[in-house]
């Protein structure tokens, strides 16, 4: 059995649970509900199929002289429970509850599934995975593949090709790690990248209130400390950009060769600066994935990183200007995604001599890319598909859940609603910084930027930030 340590996006991940009073911090719990009735007993088996074939489950983790190991042990069975729902509030209440129990990743559970009837008769499955084994990517990549080994079986079919190994990707990351020159490039970029534009700037979503409490003492204050592992308590806020909106968004994607992810930072970079001062520099962390090859993209585990995404967009550029340079940044940051996010935020701490709880970013975002099916848009729907879709076109709609606990004061996620062809977002917001009131007007304002700048490129961002003042 060989032993390996932490990568560096699963070190970032337990460093959120290691200073968190609440250890269900750092957990992926989602569902999907497919329309059509399955055989649970079926089910049961593809699970342990499942299990064999995504060897990420089967990581095991221990701690000694306060450092973590990792190992992967054979295959072996899992019992999922079998729940019946009649009401959307008994589901809800029953799935969220178990969204808020942390995964005991050091005593041998690193997930936890349920299968379910749902209240509106369709057929669902659980998942709750410690991010140590699983990103939200590598959530996805587990229920198609289930769904897929599941049609198998049930149709007498020879299995899907297999998944690749995460056990293989982390010996390939362990040594990439000892590249010294590229360390080093690494790191000399990230300082310039701090450097060349001066301090950074914390712009909440809660306003200048925070910050305006550190400029009594001293008025070129930029960065408060905000996050905060004590007064964590947070709330999931469900919101909504509906199909015909969602469809323009993946449309101007798809002509300008963007990620959707792009559009709407824009939009809540432009709120977040109109009720900062307007200050133009902005702040957010991507959670972004890792996955660039195509086996990658056909594995389990977590390699996910943040990237921190800072970009100044000055109000006499065009809608389609700031575009352009989120864009940049945004590749640019890419090029260095095998650099630990750790050291990189250690040299955004020396630089400006922050405290651990000083950090400029104002939020976390996601974009789980689940296919994406826009009816009349063809090509939309085959070039926007990041992860392939279920075998047998099995349909169903994805769900995310509340973790109670977060220690920054927002961390987003959005994704394509199969279901309606809409996008679902969804926002964890710390309730002691951030309001609902606060958290509806982001996503409003956000989608009321978007479609203005798609409907007319060359509105600047002065007269978008006007038209939500």
């Amino acid at each position: 059995m060989q032993v390996y340590p932490l990568i560096p996006s699963q070190e970032t991940m337990y460093l959120l649970v290691k200073y968190s009073l609440h250890k269900n911090i750092v957990q992926v719990p989602t569902s999907i509900t497919l329309e059509e009735k399955v055989d649970f007993e079926l089910l049961q088996k593809a699970l342990n199929i499942e299990i064999e074939r995504n060897d990420c489950m089967r990581l095991r983790f221990a701690k000694k002289n306060k450092k973590i190991t990792q190992w992967f042990i054979p295959k072996f069975t899992y019992d999922a429970p079998v729940l019946t729902f009649k009401t959307k509030e008994e589901q809800e209440k029953a799935l969220n509850k178990d969204a808020l129990k942390p995964i005991k990743f050091l005593k041998g559970e690193v997930f936890r599934v349920i299968f379910f009837n749902s209240y509106d008769g369709g057929s669902g499955i659980y998942l709750n995975a410690s991010h140590l084994i699983m990103d939200a990517m590598a959530a996805a990549i587990f229920y198609i593949d289930l769904i897929n080994v599941y049609s198998a079986l049930k149709n007498g079919e020879d299995m899907p090709k297999p998944l690749y190994r995460y056990e293989d990707y982390i010996k390939k990351e362990l040594k990439m790690l000892e590249d010294k020159k590229m360390f080093d490039k690494g790191a000399a970029f990230y300082k310039e990248y701090w450097l060349k534009d001066g301090e950074p700037f914390y712009a909440g979503i809660h306003g200048h209130n925070v910050l305006d409490k550190y400029r009594k003492k001293n008025p070129e204050y930029r960065v408060p400390p905000v996050a905060d592992p004590f007064h964590d308590k947070a709330a999931l806020k469900n919101m909504y950009i509906p199909k015909d909106a969602a469809a323009k968004i993946f449309e101007y994607c798809l002509k300008n060769q963007i990620a959707p992810e792009t559009i709407l930072q824009i939009g809540y970079r432009l709120h977040v600066s109109s009720i900062n001062y307007r200050e133009p520099d902005t702040l957010a962390l991507q959670l972004c994935s890792k996955r660039i090859t195509f086996k990658d993209k056909h594995m389990g585990g977590c390699i996910a990183q943040p990237l921190q995404v800072r970009c100044i967009l000055p109000e006499e550029l065009t809608f389609e200007e700031g575009v352009i340079k989120l864009n940049n940044v945004r590749t640019q940051l890419y090029r260095y995604l095998n650099f630990p996010y750790l050291t990189a935020r250690y040299i955004q701490m020396q630089c400006f001599n922050y405290k651990a709880t000083q950090a400029p970013a104002f939020m976390m975002f996601t974009w789980i890319p689940l296919p994406v099916d826009v009816e009349g848009y063809p090509e939309i729907k085959s070039k926007l598909q990041h992860l392939n879709l279920p075998q047998n076109n099995v349909k169903f709609k994805f769900d995310g859940y509340n973790l109670g606990h977060y220690a920054l004061p927002m961390y987003g996620f959005a994704y394509p609603d199969r279901e309606t062809g809409g996008i679902c977002c969804r926002y964890m917001h710390r309730t002691a910084t951030i309001t609902e009131e606060q958290t509806e007007a982001l996503h409003n304002n956000m989608v009321k930027i978007v479609l203005a700048g798609i409907e007319n490129p060359n509105i600047t961002i002065k007269e978008l930030m006007d038209s939500i003042s």
